[in-house]
């Protein structure tokens, strides 16, 4: 099967959603491989280091669930929500660094910090219009057998993007410089309107889809979710809740990590071995990318699905036990293969359930697990554990060890929640009803 052979997906659509995951990975890994340490350096504390992404991430995933999967139920306009939301993000990093920048003349390094935290917060906003706006365009351009596929092709293209990203933030960030001149995020700011404007001039969904209409002011009709089949419904949301707690408990850590590696008391890591820690992490991402996206395309989801978030724990366990950073790294491939598997096979049983009326909103609740994740579950119970144990007495590696081990229980506890959903789905079959109400198009 050809790296191409899509039955919906031309070749400049591919394009055009590849150049967006490449910039999508090296926006996130040249700004948050690093603000983690560099807002930990100027005063704050582990957990309201988290902040950085709780408050974002609420905004996300509010904005995505009660704002925008509804207009985009409503309207049908993919492409526009995702070219809208990308330059509005981009914008709103560039007048938060003038805002930040005037504190840290001031020697406020704290309240700095927070205005970088909450300035965040406001630009998700505009950035999950982005969000769910992709997540539908993927769902509208390929066919169900195709998604796990091209979501794995996706993961090894972005990975370049996550890898240059790092690269570059390892050297722009030099002991804090690339935050404290702003530089880190305008060149972030330029990455996402670019990125904008491209998914904007690429991808136009065709005139015979019908999923668009040209004059912009025709709207769809906004089926209520009571509509659903109640097995449907049920299913769905056992499987949101299994959602939750794996990427609360994989995720929370994902803001500690770094800190940890650069704690003197544990590995005392560069910036540039940051850096390095991350690129393990994208390698990881293109391997695993390139094995779901073709020797495992067919496999079936569940398993796929359940075979990452072992790996994903394997991982986080390696972590509290390794002796070494070069050994860390272990960790970091790991971790970053566990994530595709997971975001791969998880995409595909989402968008298997999912009617194309109810895409907006079902995939906005969808991406909300995995956004509130990394703050969320960091605030809550990652970041308070570090801060209990090493006020405790126990040295600051130490405490991050104790938040480790809180994530793995919180994926122990998804683990038992996954299986139910499974075994439900299996012994419920909707698929006649969905064939009797939306004609079967999922």
């Amino acid at each position: 099967m050809s790296f191409l052979s899509y039955s919906k997906l031309k070749g400049r659509e591919f394009t055009g959603l590849s150049t967006y995951q490449i910039l999508t990975y090296f926006r996130r890994a040249i700004v948050y491989s690093f603000l983690s340490i560099y807002l930990r350096s100027i005063g704050l504390s582990t957990t309201e280091v988290t902040l950085m992404a709780t408050v974002g991430m609420i905004a996300n995933a509010l904005t995505q669930s009660f704002l925008w999967g509804n207009l985009l139920d409503k309207y049908r306009k993919p492409t526009e929500f995702v070219a809208v939301g990308e330059v509005l993000a981009g914008l709103g990093h560039i007048f938060m660094v003038f805002g930040y920048i005037f504190f840290l003349g001031t020697n406020q390094f704290i309240v700095a910090g927070y205005v970088i935290i909450f300035c965040l917060g406001g630009i998700e906003v505009f950035w999950s219009m982005s969000n769910v706006g992709w997540s539908t365009l993927v769902s509208e351009l390929t066919v169900i057998d195709e998604r796990k596929r091209i979501m794995g092709q996706f993961s090894i293209i972005g990975g370049f993007g996550g890898i240059g990203g790092a690269i570059l933030g390892g050297f722009l960030y030099d002991s804090g410089a690339g935050f404290s001149n702003g530089s880190i995020f305008y060149v972030a700011a330029f990455v996402m309107i670019l990125s904008g404007i491209i998914v904007y001039l690429s991808i136009r969904l065709r005139d015979e889809g019908k999923e668009q209409e040209s004059d912009g002011t025709e709207s769809s009709k906004n089926h209520s979710l009571s509509e659903l089949p109640r097995q449907l419904r049920v299913g769905y949301l056992i499987f949101i809740v299994a959602l939750i707690f794996i990427n609360f408990g994989r995720n929370s850590i994902a803001i500690i990590t770094n800190i940890f590696l650069a704690e003197p008391t544990a590995f005392g890591a560069t910036g540039p071995e940051i850096a390095l820690y991350s690129t393990a992490g994208n390698i990881a991402a293109m391997v695993s990318g390139l094995v779901v996206g073709s020797v495992v395309a067919k496999a079936d989801d569940n398993k796929v699905m359940m075979y990452g978030i072992l790996l994903s724990m394997f991982g986080i366990s390696w972590l509290i036990f390794t002796p070494t950073f070069a050994l860390s790294l272990a960790a970091s491939f790991l971790v970053g293969a566990s994530h595709v598997i997971i975001e791969s096979s998880s995409y595909s049983i989402v968008a298997r359930m999912a009617p194309k009326e109810y895409r907006g909103r079902l995939f906005a609740y969808y991406n909300t697990t995995f956004f509130l994740s990394w703050g969320v579950a960091a605030t809550l119970v990652a970041g308070p554990v570090a801060d209990i144990l090493i006020a405790s007495g126990l040295s600051n590696a130490d405490g991050y060890r104790g938040s480790f081990i809180a994530a793995i229980v919180l994926i122990a506890i998804g683990i038992v929640i996954l299986l139910a959903s499974f075994r439900y789905t299996r012994n419920n079959d909707y698929s006649e009803e969905m064939e009797e109400r939306f004609g079967g198009d999922v």
